[in-house]
């Protein structure tokens, strides 16, 4: 089991799920895919205190990006300024940098239009470890029909279709490359210009970081709302 530690108390199982979408009998009658999704979800809460999320996976670029989320997560529970009630919205509001939920959900969710007959989607579970392996074990046995395999970060070629979405610029890539005391030289005008003379790990730790800096805007402003705090 691939478990990884976020903080004390706190880790994450990550896999790459896919598989052909068909509705199911539940009690004599068809349900889709997604309300079998939200009842399982409300069942590994219930049962093992684990929260359960799937989500658009073409908006994760690294490791260090889900953890950084995972602690805002926690963070605004610990504080009282979460936006959902639930720890997996809440998951999907840090990860589109969204503050209305629905509009994270239709932007990163697994949306209706997003559950197509064959799909891929990022699955995460988050909670204390020991929890978090009874509550894999029963999800592997109630989504069998699916096939788990390691969770694929973004490639480089699909780098810039992420900055987009984020609206990050090749100049904050660069300045926080620079800040980091990476020798660039001239003008940098794409990512391709930075692959020339810079590591690709360098340039994913890079646009991680831009990214990250927005959510930690989005945490601020939720906490000074939450708390009824006016700036002057």
């Amino acid at each position: 089991m691939n478990i990884i530690k976020v903080e004390k108390g706190l880790a994450m199982y990550l896999a790459q799920n896919t598989g052909y979408i068909e509705d199911i009998p539940v009690f004599g009658k068809q349900i889709s895919f997604l309300s079998e999704f939200l009842i399982t979800q409300g069942e590994i809460k219930r049962e093992f205190n684990v929260s359960f999320q799937m989500f658009n996976s073409k908006f994760i670029i690294s490791e260090d990006q889900l953890k950084f989320i995972l602690h805002h997560v926690h963070s605004a529970f610990s504080l009282g300024s979460n936006i959902s009630k639930h720890f997996g919205v809440e998951f999907l509001v840090y990860l589109s940098n969204e503050r209305q939920i629905t509009k994270a959900i239709e932007k990163v969710g697994i949306s209706i239009s997003y559950l197509l007959k064959d799909f891929s989607a990022g699955e995460i579970l988050f909670g204390e470890p020991d929890d978090l392996k009874q509550a894999i074990n029963f999800l592997e046995n109630k989504f069998s029909r699916f096939k788990r395999s390691q969770f694929k970060y973004l490639e480089p070629n699909e780098w810039e279709t992420f900055m987009e979405t984020y609206e990050i610029s090749i100049d904050q890539i660069t300045n926080i490359l620079r800040g980091n005391n990476t020798p660039i030289k001239g003008k940098i005008n794409s990512l391709d210009d930075l692959k020339d003379f810079v590591s690709l790990n360098s340039i994913r730790k890079a646009i991680t970081d831009a990214y990250n800096t927005g959510m930690v805007k989005l945490f601020l402003e939720n906490f000074k709302k939450n708390k009824g705090i006016i700036e002057k």
